[in-house]
């Protein structure tokens, strides 16, 4: 029997439960701002519970490196507490604006704590995932592992903090890896499963149970596949590789490779289709 992709019957109720907090004008936002500061409760819950949906936007975009959305919404609203514990309302500026830095870091704390970036100082996340991000769009476009002169050219940081930083970033799977599908050079995995969505809080969630269910997909193929798949997106904390050098591996053309990754990622789109029935307030007014 497949796993129920609504388990997670919390963090569901907790989405819709959220989506309804109204957010506040500036001036009722400082009226409370005021009142929180002088120690009122009710004042602060109602400023927490006006920024929630901020949370999930930004924790979301924090994924697949190690922590579930869950542990990263919770890890942001401790961050979105102190903000409000610390807000100045005499200060010209929006509570959530101010709020975001303590959202982010706590986040980013809680990432490097147990996310695979464990081993990278905190105050370095952001460069080995700004390393991470310019390595796979130079793969992207040009099929070859990027240089450390090429990293320090485009993200203008210089070699030797590329060169000691490189070997401590594992290679995560990320839902946006660029994939040749035979119409679209720009088209992503994740775009290759279904459509892009709209990032309020309920699709943000159905989107990573989406994700879980394409990996189980991936298990499903045979190892030939599984193989191509694994290798060509750098999965299992392996380095992403092109056609040409699975092909080398396999004894197969690049061509071949070719075929039979697009054939595999056709029969991970039927295997989520096949669970359609389970996202119906998410796949409403969709087609995959």
């Amino acid at each position: 029997m497949s796993e129920n992709v609504f388990s997670d019957k919390a963090l569901q109720s907790y989405l819709n439960q959220i989506s309804k907090f109204e957010t506040f004008s500036r001036e009722e936002e400082n009226r409370l701002a005021v009142l929180a500061r002088d120690g009122s409760q009710d004042a602060i819950d109602k400023l927490l519970q006006a920024n929630l949906k901020f949370v999930v936007k930004i924790a979301a975009k924090y994924q697949n490196r190690g922590l579930t959305l869950s542990e990263l919404i919770s890890a942001g609203n401790l961050g979105l507490l102190r903000a409000v514990q610390k807000f100045d309302p005499e200060q010209d500026i929006k509570l959530i604006s101010y709020a975001i830095w303590w959202i982010k870091q706590k986040i980013m704390q809680a990432v490097a704590e147990r996310s695979s970036l464990i081993k990278v100082p905190l105050g370095k996340i952001n460069t080995a995932y700004k390393l991470k991000s310019t390595t796979s769009k130079i793969y992207t476009k040009t099929g070859h592992k990027a240089t450390i002169k090429e990293l320090s050219e485009k993200t203008n940081i210089n070699e030797k903090t590329i060169k000691k930083l490189k070997h401590q970033i594992v290679t995560t799977f990320s839902m946006d890896s660029k994939t040749p599908n035979g119409n679209d050079d720009n088209a992503t995995l994740s775009d290759f499963i279904t459509h892009k969505i709209s990032q309020d809080p309920q699709s943000i969630y159905y989107k990573e149970q989406i994700k879980n269910e394409i990996s189980k997909a991936i298990n499903s193929l045979n190892e030939r596949e599984k193989f191509i798949i694994n290798s060509y997106f750098g999965l299992n904390d392996n380095d992403s590789e092109n056609f040409a050098e699975i092909a080398g591996k396999m004894g197969l053309s690049r061509e071949r490779v070719r075929q039979l990754q697009i054939a595999a990622l056709e029969k991970i789109r039927v295997k989520i289709a096949d669970h359609k029935e389970k996202f119906e307030e998410y796949f409403k007014n969709q087609d995959i």
